[in-house]
């Protein structure tokens, strides 16, 4: 009898991982392998809407999907601080994919004031893609109470204000034509409270739910919405993993580039409603959630002070 109860729960308990964790390449397989056999595949823009919206649009990963939206002949709106960053970013995407561009400068930083300034520069487009980019991390690993309160500020107010106050502005139009997506950009980092890193990764924890739950919501309107959940990426966020005189160490080396993430990520568009955003990343992902919460904590938690040591200006305490 015992024999069977722990056959069952462990057959259980697999099937249950092979579902989390397979279920997104077969959709991609599934769904890649429809779109060749039919050959009636439509371009983004005419599936969605011709705009793309990118939040953080001028650097990184928001930069990497309005490259990639743009070649696939959609025309981008780009949304961040830097007006000067955003202008150049702009040429560079008009003089290279010959699409019509936009620049929106906004601070999200600042919180609820600005969005009715976005609501005027956005709503009279028709926006088929919206990439809720755009997110801000503590330099490097470190505690709480040494955390600026602007920092602390900027962690709530733009990994999770954006997103929500934006989708809040874009939705109704979406639903209105029974078209649209929404991608959110989540991180490895939200399957499991990260010390050290302990705001952000709860901000992205928010950043998951949101983005799961929203999906359901819109469903019934022929609105889609994609959770896009990488690991490391070799941004401006990760430049801390180089060493002192400015050479690769052996952790950046693992880090991916924003091509070769954009590059996988890019495909899962319109195939799958989860994703790591690279291959690498979903054998990372997949390992992690072998594990029970509990034990997830205890190696993010054993990983995060190794780098509190080697990258902080502080050393962790030993009990």
């Amino acid at each position: 009898m015992l024999c069977s109860l722990l056959t069952f729960f462990g057959l259980y308990s697999l099937a249950c991982w092979l579902y989390e964790n397979i279920r997104t390449p077969v959709l991609l397989v599934v769904n890649g392998i429809q779109e060749l056999i039919h050959g009636n595949r439509r371009s983004l823009s005419q599936k969605y809407g011709p705009w793309a919206v990118i939040t953080g649009g001028s650097d990184g990963i928001g930069k990497g999907y309005a490259n990639f939206l743009a070649g696939q002949g959609m025309k981008v709106a780009l949304v961040a601080r830097n007006e000067v960053k955003l202008k150049k970013v702009a040429e560079e995407i008009r003089n290279k994919h010959g699409v019509e561009t936009k620049v929106v400068v906004a601070d999200f930083s600042k919180g609820e004031s600005i969005f009715d300034h976005l609501e005027r520069e956005l709503i009279s487009l028709d926006i088929g893609i919206l990439v809720n980019n755009v997110g801000v991390i503590n330099e490097k690993p470190v505690r709480l109470e040494r955390m600026e309160k602007r920092l602390l500020w900027d962690l709530i107010n733009v990994n999770m204000g954006a997103a929500t106050l934006l989708c809040r502005i874009l939705i109704p139009s979406m639903k209105q034509r029974k078209r649209g997506l929404i991608i959110n950009i989540s991180s490895l980092a939200s399957l499991a409270a990260t010390p050290y890193l302990t705001v952000y990764a709860a901000t992205k924890a928010y950043m998951t739910s949101f983005s799961d739950g929203l999906r359901e919501e819109l469903r019934p309107f022929g609105v889609e919405c994609q959770t896009v959940s990488p690991g490391y990426v070799r941004t401006s966020m990760t430049e801390y993993f180089a060493s002192a005189e400015g050479e690769p160490s052996e952790l950046s080396k693992r880090v991916i580039s924003v091509s070769d993430m954009i590059r996988y990520a890019g495909f899962t568009i319109s195939k799958a409603d989860t994703t790591t955003g690279h291959w690498l990343h979903g054998i990372q992902t997949g390992i992690l959630k072998a594990f029970p919460p509990s034990l997830r904590l205890k190696i993010f938690s054993k990983l995060y002070t190794q780098l509190l040591a080697e990258y902080s200006d502080e050393k962790p305490k030993t009990s």
